[in-house]
């Protein structure tokens, strides 16, 4: 079969959202903002065969998602190891939960070798924790909180497109804080994603809230549906001026969001030591874990 991948744009989103609408895993990679957001980092292709959505990924070596949809996955899977085979490419499935594993594992028995790649497992948390804050593992949190609501006078909203602009101003203030935009920033493709997530985000239905210290813009946050149940947080930037605005914003979003999402996906730590100090801190209710599978 002739595939033909193409790379994924805002004017995809009707073709592809079908397919990624109540679908049961909770993992940030299979949402259509999450797919362009960060587009720049992993240049995302997609086709439609047979009913299944199938995205490539991946700039040095490439990397297929598992199929989303309703087709023969077995045979879409067979026909896509072909192409890499005639192609000269190794063929390599990434983002792949627990349960796709066990469906390929059905598929395919010994075929693939998984492996769990720790560095990119999401973190879950049940929003009411995150609301709460309740118990002693968490009392930090509360005091952050607590001296937040003391020192400062503040204000918090739903994100307006009459916030983007400030907010813009706000994340490159973040970047001058966090010594990003050089050749060797860590951080430069995550500050892509932002600003992108911040100019679309209307078109791509996300959902965000703004903080703001004496009219001025603190922390901002961005986020979009995973499924029915479970919201991935996209974007979450405060400055460093303002002890307390992460935790602060983190909580006045999540009251404000609708009641039908129980669970909070706050997206991977790219192995980042204090990322995953922070993100730990909050003691998730999950790690999800993604394997790589690699044929044998």
């Amino acid at each position: 079969m002739n595939f033909n991948f193409r790379p994924i744009s805002i004017d995809d989103k009707n073709a592809i959202k079908p397919y990624l609408v109540n679908i049961p895993y909770r993992i940030c990679n299979f949402s259509f903002a999450n797919l362009i957001i960060w587009g720049e980092a992993f240049k995302p292709c997609y086709d439609i065969i047979d009913n299944l959505l199938i995205v490539r990924g991946g700039i040095d070596s490439v990397y297929y998602n598992f199929p989303l949809g309703k087709g023969n996955k077995k045979s879409v899977i067979e026909q896509l190891i072909a192409h890499c085979k005639d192609k000269g490419e190794v063929f390599r499935m990434s983002n792949i939960t627990q349960e796709m594993k066990t469906e390929l594992e059905e598929l395919f028995p010994d075929k693939f070798i998984f492996t769990d790649i720790r560095d990119y497992s999401d973190y879950l948390y049940l929003k009411e924790d995150l609301i709460s804050l309740k118990g002693k593992k968490l009392q930090a949190k509360r005091n952050h909180i607590n001296q937040f609501e003391k020192h400062f006078n503040y204000t918090y909203h739903p994100l307006t497109v009459a916030d983007v602009e400030e907010c813009l101003d706000m994340h490159h203030q973040w970047m001058l804080e966090n010594d990003c935009g050089g050749d060797n920033c860590t951080l430069k493709q995550e500050s892509c994603a932002a600003r992108f997530a911040l100019k679309h985000f209307e078109i791509l239905e996300m959902i965000g809230g703004v903080l703001k210290v004496d009219g001025k813009i603190v922390a901002f946050t961005l986020g979009n549906p995973i499924n029915n149940d479970t919201f991935d947080i996209n974007i979450e930037k405060a400055l460093a001026d303002y002890s307390g605005a992460y935790t602060m914003i983190n909580k006045l979003f999540l009251v404000n969001l609708a009641e039908k999402y129980k669970y909070i996906n706050r997206e991977d730590d790219l192995g980042e030591e204090g990322l995953r100090k922070a993100k730990l801190s909050y003691h998730p209710f999950a790690l999800l874990s993604k394997f790589n599978a690699d044929l044998r």
